[in-house]
């Protein structure tokens, strides 16, 4: 590394810098000020030590953030040897000068100073920016941290739907018949709901989403019907799986377990990009989800638009 450029635990002066560098090198992810502030600097589990600045005297030239989690979310699986690296940037005019190895080091080391047995770069609930690295845009990344040490024991995918030219196929129209005879209710979103939805999540999704579904709930009572939309699957007071939506982004979508396979979650998912449509919304999309889990979607018209490594590293 150069010796006019340092590196050092994120300082306050330093963030207009840092997201200046975010704009010019994450180019497939382009965020704000506010959107890196609530997303880094206020949540809860955030440490300066995990998030070094590289400058080159007023000049920032690199950034790397690293999280490991102090305060568990509802009913999750504890997590805390996991360290995760949510962002990650060096000036393109500053690469290939072992920046980018300075910035690990300093994560590295506030990880192990933390316990962190397993390094991911990917998601972190619940303010991640992206779901692991773009194998197109980010190519030089992904090598870099396999110089590290990291593999790619996974890929997930990123994809869209264009609402336009939406159409159900006679199949979902005959499954949801069939269930609905079966006696599974299929609706938006009610009060009544709420409790029974909750219990749902408790048992089958513990984590970030009944977070991310009871603040859904939360604007329902505030009249916020605009802004987030609720569709679940209901039988004799338990509900069997949800779908929802935030203007374009879709989800979170999921259904129990116990009864996956009878079409449940297909008649939801387009039941939810039906009200989208309704509401004038032309695309839908989502970050994150699996190869095998991607089957369902293209029932919805998704294709994929992006495939991200989710990167791993066991610490010594």
């Amino acid at each position: 590394m150069s010796k006019k450029v340092t590196v050092a635990a994120f300082q306050p002066n330093d963030l207009d810098g840092v997201v200046d560098l975010l704009l010019r090198e994450m180019t497939a992810d382009p965020t704000t000020s506010a959107n890196f502030q609530r997303r880094v600097l206020l949540d809860l589990n955030f440490n300066s030590e995990g998030a070094p600045v590289a400058r080159d005297g007023d000049k920032v030239v690199g950034f790397m953030c690293g999280m490991v989690r102090k305060y568990m979310m509802e009913d999750q699986t504890p997590d805390t040897d996991k360290g995760f690296i949510t962002l990650f940037a060096v000036d393109r005019d500053y690469q290939r000068q072992g920046i980018g190895t300075g910035l690990w080091e300093q994560v590295e080391a506030y990880f192990k100073s933390k316990g962190v047995k397993i390094a991911l770069v990917g998601t972190f609930a619940p303010n991640y920016f992206v779901p692991g690295v773009d194998q197109v845009a980010y190519a030089g990344a992904i090598e870099f941290l396999k110089k590290q040490g990291f593999t790619v024991p996974v890929t997930v995918l990123s994809m869209d739907s264009c609402l336009v030219d939406l159409q159900t196929p006679e199949w979902i129209i005959e499954k949801e018949a069939k269930l609905r005879g079966e006696g599974i209710v299929f609706e938006a979103f009610r009060p009544e709901h709420t409790l029974p939805l909750l219990d749902h999540l408790r048992e089958c999704f513990p984590g970030d989403w009944q977070r991310y579904i009871r603040e859904s709930m939360v604007r329902k009572t505030m009249g916020q019907f605009e802004r987030s939309e609720i569709y679940v699957a209901m039988d004799k007071g338990k509900c069997l799986g949800f779908c929802q939506h935030e203007h374009e982004r879709f989800g979170p979508f999921g259904t129990d377990p116990e009864v996956r396979g009878r079409g449940i979650g297909a008649v939801l998912l387009l039941m939810c990009l039906r009200g989208m449509k309704r509401l004038a919304i032309h695309n839908a999309w989502f970050m994150s989800t699996t190869d095998d889990a991607a089957k369902v979607y293209i029932q919805g018209g998704f294709k994929e638009t992006r495939r991200h490594a989710v990167m791993k590293k066991t610490m010594g």
